[in-house]
């Protein structure tokens, strides 16, 4: 992933598609956070598994389509911004 931030990534694969939890942890530290700072746009490339494609990108918070192209096996597609958490599901 490129772009500005300090943003937490999981990823999780399941039958035919794969999901990347995001969290922004952008100004947070020691203290407790009063307000959340967005970032991105966030560049996202993802080695898919053997034999997947993929063909859609929907993050499951906001509840948007990303355009996605799949590339040698690579996934690549742009998050426009990242207020707290995000949970983008490919397939």
């Amino acid at each position: 992933m490129e772009g500005a931030g300090l943003v937490d990534c999981h990823l999780y694969q399941q039958p035919g598609r794969v999901l990347l939890h995001l969290v922004n942890l952008t100004g947070a530290g020691y203290v407790p956070m009063e307000e959340s700072v967005a970032v991105g746009p966030l560049q996202i490339a993802l080695k898919l598994p053997d034999g997947m494609g993929a063909t859609t990108a929907t993050t499951r918070v906001a509840g948007e389509s990303l355009p996605v192209t799949c590339v040698n096996g690579w996934a690549k597609l742009e998050l426009p911004a990242l207020l707290d958490h995000e949970i983008i599901v490919i397939e």
